[in-house]
């Protein structure tokens, strides 16, 4: 696209009727498209009795050195969408080659069962600027050759909760008559501006009499939970779906959708893939599980559909009879050419609700579930551990430049501190580690206000120590450590904003969180997200550790032997079909993806050969025989 287009538009005006009018405007001039009907069009119309506007507007046609089409048209009122509304409304723009796969095979499916398309009640249920509308209309002109006019009145119905995208998808579907040769004084639509969290689509009487909606298509809105406002976070708990935990927004408008389906109506939404792999989609997935819907799922991993957004997608068909799940994975340009023979079937019954749906091919899913079984799984033979969370590491935590036998120095903001050696313990980024070497290059130092107390509990048979981490007191803070303390002081504003200043703590130094500060014994390191495997061995069982997880063990035998199993090319292919994908071919490394990886049951022998092992294509073709693999896709 013309960048002078975006410049233009960026520094034209904040106010959405100048924008209408400018973009209505030149789309008009643009096209050739002489007297216009149409009333409210003509609202949007600039004429030369407004010298600035008509100077600006013809500016502003010379930007345009290509088609201004209707597809144009929607990208550049996505486009015009605040920063702050696509942050909390979730705003996006649907290509039109995913639009017009989703709504051409709402229609097959359709077509295929006999119905008689005309009785059709198509509903996008977050329509923002009417993209999906456009694409039934063509549908429906090309199949049925029916006026623009009475596909508007008869056979779309929107909801979006900005004004806004109403008027915009007025705008948009009455272009789109107009350029087609269809211009109507007046088209009437079936738009609505409210929230789809609590809609009542059965005040609409064609809707109540035909008992919900034939289909519901689009792209639900996607707004993370950071982003949601209290209001809408009580709706959301009125949907089961999405009535606990930290959940973004499109989750419920799955429940919500076919909640507004009648029975033998398709729900067919391009939305996140990651509601059938994390921890926030469990209550999504027991819904889809409990009813049995019939589900197609196409995922495209991570692939990138939409330009505006770093966001993994899937197409998700799902009709309200009974049936079983059908998977598969492709890139989003390949699925016109997607077939039957490509797609998994999978009863409900064979997924894991709870730690994640594993959709692959069969082969693959046969390969995962060994993987799986083999032996004892790794989070019951391991202790998996996050690390500390201060909320305000760049506070705590120094690289000394100069130490000596009681201070260590850093600098900060061109200031030089100097902090008692006995507040400040070791600490390390699992993050940015890639083997041993590594550890002493980028130790750290973090200034720790806790005390370590060791308790012995007598029990019947023997004594137990447990440790106990609590803070030092102030008076006993400032007197011991007076520099740690100042040091400290002169960032507590900082420190107070941690929670947004809502959040109540020990003391004003303590730490964000208490989590991982008390985690005694060996370790091996990694990162929380990573595109090969890194696992790093530590024999210092007080070091501290942030922005990473940790296997935690006593016994320095286990931990090495189980570093060469994550460090070998089977395990990254356990992770990179099951693990949540990230851009760059990096995926999570959290416990949920990691804890069900199993480990063979190892003779004392075959763990001696296998440990001597140095070449990387012995190593696997080892670890294959023992998870009894015959063939695997690296």
């Amino acid at each position: 696209m013309n960048q002078n287009i975006l410049k233009y538009l960026r520094e034209y005006s904040y106010k959405e009727q100048d924008i209408n009018r400018l973009l209505v405007s030149s789309f008009i001039r643009i096209n050739g498209i002489g007297e216009v009907n149409n009333r409210f069009i003509r609202t949007f119309l600039i004429n030369n009795e407004n010298v600035k506007e008509y100077e600006q507007l013809q500016q502003f046609i010379t930007f345009f050195d290509i088609d201004f089409d209707i597809e144009l048209l929607l990208e550049l009122f996505e486009f015009v969408i605040s920063p702050e509304d696509k942050e909390v409304n979730g705003a996006v723009f649907t290509p039109n080659y995913i639009r017009e796969y989703i709504v051409s095979n709402v229609f097959n499916d359709f077509i295929s069962q006999g119905r008689d398309l005309n009785e059709l009640r198509f509903g996008d249920i977050a329509c923002g600027c009417g993209g999906f509308f456009k694409t039934i209309a063509e549908e429906y002109r090309v199949k049925l050759n029916k006026s623009y006019f009475d596909i508007y009145n008869e056979n779309i119905f929107g909801l979006d909760i900005q004004n806004y995208s109403i008027t915009r998808t007025q705008i948009l579907l009455c272009l789109h008559a107009i350029i087609n040769g269809e211009d109507r004084n007046e088209f009437y639509f079936n738009l609505h501006n409210g929230d789809a969290l609590n809609f009542d689509w059965n005040q609409i009487d064609v809707l109540r009499i035909n008992n919900g909606f034939d289909a519901i298509v689009g792209n639900p809105p996607y707004v993370g939970s950071s982003n949601l406002d209290n209001h809408t976070k009580n709706l959301m708990k009125n949907w089961s779906v999405s009535s606990t935990g930290k959940l973004d927004l499109y989750i419920p408008f799955f429940q919500i959708g076919l909640t507004w389906l009648n029975n033998s109506g398709i729900l067919s939404f391009i939305t996140v893939n990651n509601f059938y792999r994390s921890l926030n989609g469990r209550a999504l997935r027991n819904f889809f599980s409990e009813n049995s819907y019939e589900f197609k799922l196409i995922d495209f991993g991570s692939e990138q559909v939409f330009k505006s957004r770093l966001t993994y997608t899937c197409i998700c068909q799902i009709r309200k009879d009974r049936g079983k799940l059908t998977y598969t994975n492709t890139t989003p340009q390949n699925i016109n050419s997607l077939e039957n023979a490509d797609f998994i079937v999978f009863d409900y019954t064979q997924l894991n609700n709870i730690d994640g749906w594993q959709l692959e091919d069969a082969k693959t899913k046969l390969n995962l579930n060994k993987l799986e079984t083999a032996g004892f799984k790794l989070g019951d033979l391991f202790n998996i551990r996050n690390g500390f969370a201060t909320l305000r590491n760049n506070i705590y935590l120094f690289t000394p430049i100069e130490e000596d036998d009681e201070f260590y120095y850093f600098e900060k903001n061109k200031e030089r501190f100097q902090i008692e050696r006995g507040i400040c313990r070791d600490a390390i980024k699992p993050n940015i580690l890639k083997n041993e070497a590594d550890l002493n290059r980028l130790m750290e130092k973090i200034i720790f206000p806790y005390h370590i107390i060791e308790q012995i509990n007598d029990n019947l048979f023997e004594g137990q120590t447990t440790r106990i981490v609590k803070i030092i007191p102030e008076e006993i803070f400032h007197s011991n450590f007076p520099n740690a303390y100042h040091y400290l002081h002169s960032e507590k504003a900082e420190l107070s904003k941690r929670d947004k200043g809502e959040r109540e703590y020990d003391t004003w130094y303590a730490y964000g969180r208490n989590q991982a500060l008390n985690i005694l014994g060996l370790k091996i390191l990694f990162p929380y997200i990573s595109d090969k495997p890194y696992f790093v061995f530590t024999n210092d069982r007080e070091l501290l550790f942030y922005n990473g997880y940790a296997l935690v063990s006593d016994s320095e035998e286990d931990l090495m032997f189980v570093q060469k199993i994550l460090k070998t090319d089977i395990f990254w292919y356990y992770i990179t079909r099951t693990s949540k994908p990230y851009a760059n071919n990096y995926f999570a490394l959290a416990k949920n993806y990691i804890k069900n990886f199993s480990i063979p049951k190892f003779s004392d022998s075959e763990k001696a050969n296998f440990m001597r092992l140095r070449n990387k294509s012995a190593i696997n073709k080892f670890l294959l025989k023992k998870y009894n693999i015959t063939d695997i896709d690296y």
